[in-house]
């Protein structure tokens, strides 16, 4: 049986992809995220629920992630590692000053998707010498690092960060048969956005419904995304036949960005 790591697995992408990918053959999940009763009801819902792992970490700590990977609960030594969709991530604005919440968002976009990365490296190493010979890192950037918005220079840096760190782990790993790909969603109906959304409501005097209908008004397609439309690409780049795309940011946002 094979491993497949998802960090921000309590909620919105984490949690779909954990619902889509559960139902692969041959497949086991480690679900790590910072509330372990979201991840207890995402656990809940899976197809062989008994067969998947669950963990509070921060992944802004290098240490608690390295620690959980060599740990029995994660049991990567009898169950290689072959997947790593490194998810969690908060937003909101910040501003300077002596509340600003820049090293925080920060610690957990971009760090916390080097240290998922990094603390993940070895396994993925050790399961190509057990003759595995594709194995696939994902990352969740977004939209807003192709166009940017104002009052969010944290967020916006956090996620335009990832996309250097896949091409730069993409060129030394990709020989090794680890493809290393980022996804840049834009707007998708999870917590987080609908609570941005709101934000704006609250600060226009309109309601959420007035709200998300000029959200939407703006997109090409004039719609959200569904958490399970990213959930079915992360599991197309974690096929046996997706060998060819690394170090890229692949968008899926409604036409929001167009290149």
């Amino acid at each position: 049986m094979h491993t497949i790591l998802i960090t921000g697995a309590g909620s919105g992408i984490g949690k779909a992809t954990a619902e889509l990918l559960s139902s692969r053959p041959n497949t086991r999940l480690l679900l790590l995220g910072r509330r372990i009763e979201k991840l207890q009801e995402v656990l809940n819902s899976l197809e062989n629920s008994s067969s998947h792992s669950i963990a509070s970490v921060d992944v802004s700590d290098k240490n608690q992630l390295i620690s959980f990977l060599n740990s029995s609960e994660a049991n990567l030594k009898s169950h290689p590692l072959v997947g790593v969709f490194a998810n969690a991530g908060i937003g909101g604005p910040n501003v300077f000053g002596p509340d600003d919440k820049w090293q925080k968002i920060i610690d957990i976009n971009l760090t916390g998707a080097y240290n998922t990365c990094m603390a993940a490296y070895p396994w993925l190493l050790k399961a190509g010498e057990e003759g595995i010979d594709l194995r696939h890192i994902a990352i969740t950037s977004s939209c807003l690092a192709r166009f940017g918005v104002p009052g969010l220079p944290a967020y916006i840096s956090s996620k335009t960060g990832i996309m250097g760190l896949v091409r730069g782990l993409a060129v030394e790993w990709s020989k090794s048969g680890i493809l290393v790909n980022a996804i840049a969603p834009g707007w998708v109906d999870t917590e987080m956005a609908r609570s941005s959304i709101q934000g704006h409501a609250d600060m226009l005097g309109k309601s959420y419904d007035e709200m998300l209908s000029e959200v939407c008004s703006v997109l090409p397609t004039g719609r959200m995304s569904e958490p399970s439309e990213i959930a079915s690409l992360v599991n197309y780049l974690f096929s046996a036949s997706q060998k060819s795309i690394t170090g890229v940011t692949i968008d899926i946002n409604n036409g929001s960005w167009m290149g």
